[in-house]
């Protein structure tokens, strides 16, 4: 993520990996205030918000899903893909996944019976 200039303003942000990536965030974000991790406990020693997920009576992170669900309906929340390949290109996606800095998600359906 590294230098890379987003084309459109973005207000919040998410961090699930913990690889490393707040200190871009809170750049592309303009403020520490405007990112929250879920996955970084050194979070807080940079001014973001770490989020255990135990909040109203929900563990495990449950309490956000109604809220992204809710801003996916409304066409607020997006989650950019790359690539989708098929189960049996796993090894592929992998590989690809593998090669480096990528903007959006690598995908493998899983088809259900």
């Amino acid at each position: 993520m590294l230098g890379i200039r987003p084309r459109f303003r973005i207000d919040l942000a998410l961090d699930v990996a913990g690889a490393g990536s707040l200190p871009e965030l809170i750049a592309i974000t303009g403020t520490a205030a405007s990112v929250v991790t879920i996955a970084d406990f050194t979070g807080p020693r940079l001014g973001v918000r770490l989020s255990l997920g135990d909040l109203g009576g929900q563990p495990n992170g449950r309490h956000g899903l109604a809220v992204a669900a809710a801003l996916f309906e409304e066409g607020r929340f997006r989650i950019p893909l790359q690539e989708v390949f098929p189960m049996a290109q796993a090894a592929r996606a992998h590989a690809f996944a593998a090669r480096g800095p990528r903007q959006g998600k690598i995908v493998l359906p899983v088809p259900f019976p």
